[in-house]
């Protein structure tokens, strides 16, 4: 569960942000340690570089449509964000993307800055590396330039809710 701190928010409608594992890929299933059925296991589906994925038919980067039907699960087991960790890549990419030795070793720290920042692609911020806006110097979406979530990125974050609430009717 994420926490919102910005409740009511320009009519954000979210205490809470339900956040729910509904699959891991793997090319080995002796990999995973455990053999309960409480998440879908997906084996020998590999993308064009050989890493393992979950089924593009319950990906909504392939079904931006939001057409699930072809999906094992059906609709309830779709998923929204995959987290794609790359053995000997340095960095993020993509929103989803992320050093295996990295993210692995960070995962005592409370802020693992490179994901946080690949998240904020998920949730439609965008880099910035051309240009810094004025008066700001060290923010997550600025990579390199902080360790975890500013008060401008908060304020991106609204920003873009601003412009998108419209969408649902709030």
């Amino acid at each position: 569960m994420v926490e919102s701190d910005g409740t009511g928010h320009n009519a954000w409608p979210y205490t809470t942000v339900p956040v729910n594992i509904v699959g891991w890929a793997v090319k080995n299933r002796a990999t995973l340690q455990w053999t309960d059925n409480s998440v879908d296991i997906y084996t020998g589906i590999l993308d064009g570089g050989g890493a393992p994925q979950c089924a593009p038919d319950c990906g909504r980067f392939f079904h931006q449509d939001g057409d699930y039907s072809r999906c094992p699960g059906g609709a309830a087991r779709h998923y929204d964000q995959s987290l794609w960790l790359t053995k000997g890549f340095q960095g993020g990419d993509w929103g989803q993307r992320v050093g295996q030795e990295y993210f692995t070793s960070a995962l005592g720290q409370e802020n693992i800055h490179i994901y946080l920042h690949e998240v904020g692609h998920t949730f439609g911020l965008d880099d910035f590396y051309d240009w810094t806006p004025t008066g700001q110097c060290c923010f997550l979406m600025k990579a390199g330039s902080a360790d975890r979530i500013t008060e401008f990125d908060q304020w991106m974050f609204r920003d873009f809710w601003r412009h998108l609430k419209s969408r649902y009717g709030l």
